[in-house]
């Protein structure tokens, strides 16, 4: 078996014969019907032996078909170009990814056939196709298909074969090109019950003092206390109202919460879009976005092999980051939350909140949370349940949740049919759309949302 693998390879490497490195390519020309060139050469071997007329017109007529056929190819190798274009990004499940794919032929001779053949790794999406194209002109196509998955995942590269007229050589063309893609979990419309405030120092209860220090974001006026430094002074405020009025800054120690997913392949329930951990997902980036719209700093415990923990910031470009993190992330076997848990502690403060999402209702990982939970009833620690039963399990969250309040920490059940994905959360897939004026000028009244752009800005 291992000698005629060798004999394979090595009659595969015979096949080739002339390759190039240039620019973002690599060109191959090899033989692709072996037989014409072992009978050309057969004839030739006759003639050289016993010279006929046969012998030298079958010699004439194949030599010409050879070299016509292999001047056509050399000159293909050397001027037809493919590109690919992201056109429309993807940003949620549920967009369209679109892209332009474009073959330029700069001889004079036309391309009979180019296949093009994608190696995307986007589920669902591929632009493989066949291309004929005239001398020295250009084909270009629009591929393009709904993203069904969220994750990174990347365009590119591709490979373009063509031949000659009778099959006789091969071109191929290897493009190394990738351009990353990221396709972002959708927001969901949450549940009541999992929006309300959360109890967090300095957040639900009014300071009856000064801040012993000042942070960057300044929220609102207040009047002056006994105590408040002259530099936190708002002179227009206190021109206007004919009393002295402060700067009210927001107090940093309230503003920090920490998402702590389970990651244990085991305790998650379904495939898929269905799955918990899908939801799971959704919710955590839908629970990002409402408290940083909170003006609250959101941290996220991701997967600690690949991302990390995303420190707490707030701010809405911090949104991007954490997105980026929930893009790729995936059930671990062997991640416990237990151990995440136990991970979190040497970042989460005492003065920090926690927010656990879990569809496991065992025991095994309260201990380890309750070192979080700290001294004070109902702290600043939630555990949301991805209710069991909503996903086909047999096993309840409510007694479990009930149980969970009787420990002290504060705790939601959540179904799965409560998680609803909004389609366009991050903006509109939009078209060109012109318009004519009376005047006879064309004017653009909408423009797509490119790729570029928003590549930039998830970054």
């Amino acid at each position: 078996m291992t000698t005629l693998r060798n004999v394979l390879r090595r009659a595969g490497r015979l096949s080739r014969l002339w390759r190039i490195a240039r620019t973002g390519h690599t060109t191959i020309i090899e033989v692709r019907q072996r037989s014409l060139v072992v009978v050309f050469a057969l004839v030739l071997a006759w003639n050289l032996i016993r010279p006929t007329w046969l012998a030298l017109s079958i010699i004439v007529m194949l030599g010409s078909l050879l070299l016509i056929n292999f001047l056509w190819v050399r000159a293909m190798a050397a001027n037809v170009t493919s590109e690919r274009a992201l056109r429309y990004a993807a940003v949620q499940v549920g967009d369209t990814l679109e892209e332009s794919i474009r073959l330029h032929d700069a001889s004079r001779l036309p391309v009979v056939s180019a296949e093009f053949i994608d190696q995307s790794n986007v589920p669902g999406y591929t632009a493989t196709s066949v291309f004929t194209v005239g001398g020295q002109r250009s084909d270009s196509r629009a591929v393009q298909a709904t993203c069904t998955q969220r994750g990174v995942f990347t365009l590119g590269p591709w490979e373009l074969r063509m031949a000659d007229p009778f099959g006789i050589f091969q071109v191929r063309q290897f493009y190394n090109q990738r351009t990353e893609v990221l396709v972002y979990p959708p927001l969901a419309v949450l549940p009541p019950h999992v929006l309300l405030r959360r109890n967090q120092m300095g957040d639900l209860h009014p300071l009856r003092q000064p801040l012993s220090a000042e942070t960057i974001s300044v929220t609102t006026t207040r009047p002056y206390l006994a105590g408040d430094p002259l530099r936190r002074v708002h002179w227009r405020t206190t021109a206007r109202h004919n009393d002295l009025f402060v700067k009210a800054f927001d107090p940093e120690a309230s503003s920090s919460v920490w998402l702590i997913p389970d990651l244990d392949a085991a305790v998650h329930i379904g495939q898929g879009s269905e799955s918990s951990f899908e939801t799971m997902v959704i919710l955590l980036s839908s629970l990002a976005f409402h408290l940083l719209n909170e003006r609250l700093a959101v941290g996220l415990m991701a997967d600690p092999n690949t991302t990390g923990a995303v420190l707490p910031q707030a701010g809405a470009p911090h949104f991007w980051t954490i997105l980026r993190a929930l893009t790729p992330l995936q059930p671990i076997p062997g991640q416990s939350l237990t151990h995440t848990l136990t991970l979190a502690r040497s970042l989460v403060s005492a003065r920090d909140s926690i927010i656990v999402v879990t569809p496991a209702i065992t025991l095994d990982w309260i201990d380890a949370l309750k070192p979080l939970i700290g001294s004070q009833r109902y702290s600043g620690v939630e555990v949301i349940l991805l209710d069991p039963a909503s996903f086909g399990a047999a096993d309840d969250a409510k007694a479990f949740s009930a149980w969970l309040a009787e420990q002290g920490v504060s705790t939601s059940v959540v179904r799965r049919d409560e998680v609803r994905p909004i389609q366009g959360a991050y903006g509109e897939i939009r078209r060109w759309e012109f318009k004519t004026l009376g005047t006879g000028r064309v004017i653009v009244r909408q423009t797509p949302r490119q790729a570029e752009p928003l590549m930039k800005k998830s970054a």
